[in-house]
C-alpha cells in the first residue's frame, strides 16, 4: 500500500493495493509502452517521467511480468500511439475521454479536482467561465457537465498544461482549465506566472482517470482484468485544501 502523500497544498491519500501475482500472465520479458501527458506531479519530475501514477503503473506491470517504458507526449500523440499500436496503455484517462478516442477504460487510478484558473486581477468565478476565451489541452476531456456546454465557452485549445498557464498569466485567455495538484505543481515551478493566478476555491468538475488500452495493445489485458476484480485497487484521491487567505 502507498502512503498518504502531501503534494503541493493538496492531500492525496493512496491506497492502490496491487495484486500478488507474481509473473503469472506468462508474458515474462515484454516491454509494454505506457504513455500519458506531461502532467506534474503524477507523471513528470523535471523533464523525466516521474511520480506517483508512474510509479504505480511500473508497480502494477511488473506484478504480472511486464517490463515497462514510460513515454510522455501531448495528449493527441498519446492517444493516436495508443490507436495505432506504438502505445500499449495510457494511464491518466477520463471514461469520456477514452470513449471518445475508442479506447477501452479499465480500472480507475485517480479521481481529482479540475479547478478554475484566472487572472488574479480579473478572477473569474467558475459559474460565470461560459461565453469567456477558456484555454483547455487539446484532446483533453473536462467532466460530462462541462463538456455538454462546451459550445458555449470560446474555446482557445494549446498542446499542454502548462501553456494553459502561460495564456492565463498573460490575459490572452480569461481562465484556463486544470487539475488542482497539476496547477499547484506548475506554480511552484513558475512563480513568475504562478503570482498572477488566481485559483477557483471550488471545482469546476471531479473527474475520474483511468488505466486505459486499444485493441492493439500487447497485454494480456483479460488475464490482468481477472486479478485485479479479486484485487479490487482503490484508486488515489485528491482532496483539496483551499488557501482562504
Amino acid at each position: 500500500m502507498l502512503p498518504k502523500l502531501k503534494i503541493i497544498g493538496c492531500l492525496i491519500t493512496a491506497s492502490l493495493f496491487l495484486p500478488s501475482v507474481g509473473h503469472a500472465s506468462g508474458e515474462t520479458g515484454i516491454e509494454i509502452v505506457a504513455s500519458c501527458s506531461p502532467w506534474p506531479p503524477y507523471v513528470i519530475e523535471g523533464n523525466r517521467p516521474g511520480g506517483i501514477l508512474v510509479d504505480y503503473v511500473e508497480e502494477l506491470l511488473a506484478s504480472f511480468g511486464y517490463k515497462t517504458r514510460i513515454e510522455i507526449y501531448p495528449w493527441k500523440r498519446a492517444i493516436d500511439a495508443a490507436r495505432n499500436g506504438d502505445v500499449d496503455v495510457i494511464f491518466c484517462a477520463e471514461a469520456g475521454q477514452a470513449q471518445n478516442y475508442g479506447l477501452e477504460y479499465e480500472f480507475p487510478i485517480l479521481i481529482s479536482d479540475t479547478v478554475l484558473l484566472s487572472h488574479r486581477d480579473y478572477p473569474l468565478p467558475t459559474d460565470q467561465l461560459w461565453e469567456h476565451r477558456v484555454a483547455l489541452g487539446a484532446g483533453y476531456w473536462y467532466g460530462d457537465e462541462f463538456e455538454n456546454r462546451r459550445d458555449e465557452v470560446d474555446i482557445m485549445e494549446v498542446v499542454d498544461d502548462f501553456s494553459i498557464l502561460r495564456m492565463v498569466a498573460s490575459r490572452r485567455a480569461d481562465g484556463g482549465l486544470m487539475e488542482k495538484s497539476v496547477a499547484d505543481a506548475l506554480i511552484q515551478a513558475h512563480p513568475e506566472l504562478g503570482r498572477v493566478i488566481h485559483i477557483s476555491n471550488t471545482p469546476v468538475a471531479t473527474q475520474t482517470f483511468y488505466f486505459a488500452t486499444s485493441t492493439a495493445s500487447r497485454l494480456n489485458m483479460e488475464h490482468i482484468r481477472h486479478h485485479l476484480a479479486k484485487a479490487k485497487p482503490t484508486p488515489l484521491k485528491q482532496q483539496i485544501r483551499i488557501d482562504t487567505n
